[in-house]
C-alpha cells in the first residue's frame, strides 16, 4: 500500500483504535505480537474520537460501512451499534447546472426535447441525490423523480471495498471469532448493497420487480420506472404526490387514519419479506409516503434484501414457533436448517430459545418487539456457533426500523397479533400452484437444485436416505405412515422436487 494511502486512513485508524468494541478478540490462536499490539492499543486509545463523525469525512464507502456495522451488534456490539445508528449521510447537494450537465451528456440531442423543467435538488446523500423534473414523451407530459449519481462516487467506492477486503481476510485468517463471523462474507454482503446503489439500473430492478410483486396489494404502492430514459448513473420513476410520512400534522388535517397506517406498514413489510423474498431494507419516514386510504408509498430502493425460500419459511416458522411457544419446533428448525451445528445440544438450545419467549409472554403489546425478538435470538445461537447469515441480519435491522416507525402512528400497535394472521395466511404454502410446469421452468429449476447441491449436502444426504427406504427394484413404495412423516415436516421441498423430476422422467420414458 502506497505511504499517502496509509496517511489518508490514519483518522480512521484512530478512530477505531478509540472503540475498544472493534479491535478482535484475543483467543489462544492470536499470535503473541497480536496480543501485544491490541494492549498498546488500548493504553492508547483516544475516548474522544467521534467514529460516526470520522466515517461522514472520509466519503461514501465508510458512511455506508458505518451504516451497515449498526446492524451487526454480533460484531461491534450493542453500544457502538446503537451510536452508528444515528449516522447520516445528508450532504450538501453538488449544483443543479451540474446536474443538468450530466443529463446533456447523456440524453444528447434528445435532452432539450425531453427534459421541460428541472428542480433544484432538495433530497441529497453521500451517493446521489434526487431532483423534481418535468419531461414529455410522445407528447404526454409527467413530473418524474430524477436520481443523480455523484460524479466519480464508484471509483472512490471501488478502492475503499479493496481495503475493505484486504482487512477482513487478514483477520480471518489471524483470529477465529473474525473466522466465526465470516467478516469477509459481511463485506462482500457491503459490496453487493453498493454495487446497486452505484448502479442505478440494478436498484431500477428491484423498483421493478418490487413493483410486480405488490401490484395488487391494495395497501401498498411502489412508482413505475421509466426504463427507456433509466441508464447507470440516471434512475427516473414518477414523482410521488403524497403526504410524506413523517408529516403528522398534515396527516391529521387530512383526516388520515394513523392507526391503519402503521398497520399497513408493518403489512407491507411482512408481505415482501416473508411471500416475495424482496423487501425494501430502509423504511425509515422519509422513504415513505400515504395517500388516500392510508395506501403507503415507498421510494429508494438502493438498500433492498433477498430471502431464498428456506430463509422465508426459517423466518416465518420461528415466529409462528414463539407466538405458539414451541422451541422445540424452533430448535429443530435451526438444525435442519443447518444453522446450528448438530454437535450442539438440541435440547439445551431449545431451553435457551425458551429464555426469550417465555419474558414476552403476558407482555402489553407496546413491550413486544419483533425485532428485538430476533436480535436476542442471534445472540443466543451465536452461544451455540450458528454461522453469520447476512440476509437475516439485514432483515432483523429493518424489521426494528419497520416496527418503530409503525408505533409512530399506533403507540399501542400488538406487533404479535398482527402479524399471526398475516403469517398463518404465508405459511398455507400450495405446491402444485406455485410450480410452473413449462419445459424450461423444469430445466431450470433442475440446474438450480444441481448447482445447489455442494451448499446443501447435509440436506441432500437427509432426503437421499428418506428416499432410498421407498425406492427398490420394483418402483417406488409409499407408505401412509411416510406421507404423514412428510406432511409433518417444514424443510422437504428438495424432497418434493427431486420426487416430482422423478414422475417427469418416468413420463418421458414412457413416452
Amino acid at each position: 500500500m502506497k505511504i499517502y494511502k496509509i496517511i489518508n486512513l490514519i483518522p480512521a485508524i484512530r478512530a477505531i483504535i478509540a472503540e475498544e468494541s472493534l479491535l478482535p478478540k484475543i483467543d489462544n490462536e492470536t499470535p503473541l505480537i497480536f496480543k501485544i499490539l491490541k494492549f498498546v492499543l488500548l493504553v492508547k486509545k483516544n475516548n474522544k474520537t467521534d467514529l460516526s463523525k470520522t466515517f461522514k469525512k472520509l466519503g461514501p464507502t465508510w458512511i455506508k460501512l458505518g451504516q451497515f456495522l449498526s446492524t451487526r451488534p454480533d460484531i461491534i456490539g450493542e453500544v457502538l451499534a446503537n451510536k452508528l445508528k444515528n449516522l447520516q449521510d445528508k450532504v450538501e447537494p453538488f449544483s443543479i447546472d451540474e446536474a443538468k450537465e450530466i443529463l446533456r451528456n447523456e440524453y444528447k440531442e434528445e435532452f432539450e426535447n425531453i427534459f421541460l423543467e428541472i428542480f433544484p435538488s432538495e433530497n441529497a446523500a453521500s451517493i446521489a441525490q434526487v431532483h423534481k423534473a418535468k419531461i414529455q414523451i410522445d407528447n404526454i407530459k409527467s413530473y418524474v423523480a430524477i436520481k443523480i449519481l455523484r460524479p466519480k462516487v464508484e471509483k472512490d467506492i471501488k478502492k475503499d471495498l479493496n481495503n475493505f477486503f484486504i482487512t477482513a481476510k487478514f483477520l480471518e485468517k489471524f483470529f477465529s471469532e473474525a473466522r466465526r463471523l465470516r467478516l469477509t462474507d459481511v463485506v462482500k454482503t457491503l459490496a453487493e448493497s453498493l454495487s446497486m446503489e452505484v448502479d442505478l439500473r440494478l436498484e431500477a430492478a428491484a423498483q421493478s420487480e418490487m413493483r410486480e410483486n405488490t401490484i395488487d396489494d391494495k395497501y401498498f404502492i411502489i412508482p413505475n420506472v421509466y426504463w427507456d430514459l433509466t441508464r447507470k448513473n440516471i434512475l427516473i420513476s414518477d414523482w410521488v404526490e403524497a403526504i410524506p410520512a413523517k408529516d403528522l400534522i398534515e396527516l391529521n388535517n387530512k383526516k388520515i387514519n394513523l392507526k391503519k397506517v402503521g398497520k399497513n406498514i408493518l403489512r407491507a413489510f411482512l408481505t415482501t419479506s416473508i411471500r416475495d423474498g424482496l423487501f425494501h431494507a430502509d423504511m425509515h419516514q422519509g422513504n415513505l409516503f400515504v395517500e388516500k386510504g392510508e395506501k403507503i408509498i415507498a421510494v429508494d430502493f438502493g438498500i433492498v434484501g433477498h430471502l431464498d425460500f428456506d430463509s422465508k419459511q426459517y423466518l416465518n416458522n420461528i415466529l409462528l414457533g414463539f407466538i405458539n411457544r414451541d422451541y422445540n419446533k424452533i430448535a429443530k428448525i435451526h438444525f435442519e436448517a443447518g444453522y446450528v451445528p448438530q454437535t450442539e445440544d438440541k435440547r439445551k438450545f431449545a431451553q435457551a430459545l425458551r429464555s426469550i419467549g417465555e419474558p414476552i409472554q403476558g407482555k402489553d403489546a407496546k413491550d413486544i418487539s419483533i425485532g428485538g425478538l430476533l436480535t436476542q435470538l442471534f445472540e443466543i445461537t451465536n452461544q451455540f456457533n450458528m454461522k453469520t447469515q447476512p440476509q437475516l441480519l439485514l432483515l432483523q435491522k429493518t424489521m426494528v426500523v419497520v416496527e418503530g416507525v409503525a408505533r409512530e402512528y399506533d403507540p399501542s400497535l400488538n406487533i404479535w397479533t398482527e402479524s399471526e394472521p398475516i403469517l398463518n395466511e404465508l405459511n398455507k404454502f400450495d405446491f402444485i400452484k406455485n410450480i410452473d410446469f413449462s419445459a424450461d421452468e423444469i430445466i431450470n429449476r433442475a440446474k438450480e437444485i444441481i448447482l445447489s447441491l455442494p451448499n446443501n449436502i447435509n440436506g441432500v444426504k437427509k432426503n437421499l436416505s428418506q428416499m432410498g427406504k421407498i425406492i427398490d427394484y420394483q418402483g417406488v413404495k409409499i407408505h401412509p405412515e411416510s406421507l404423514n412423516n412428510f406432511s409433518k415436516s417444514n424443510n422437504n421441498l428438495l424432497f418434493y422436487i427431486i420426487i416430482l423430476l422423478l414422475i417427469i422422467l418416468i413420463i418421458i420414458s414412457i413416452e
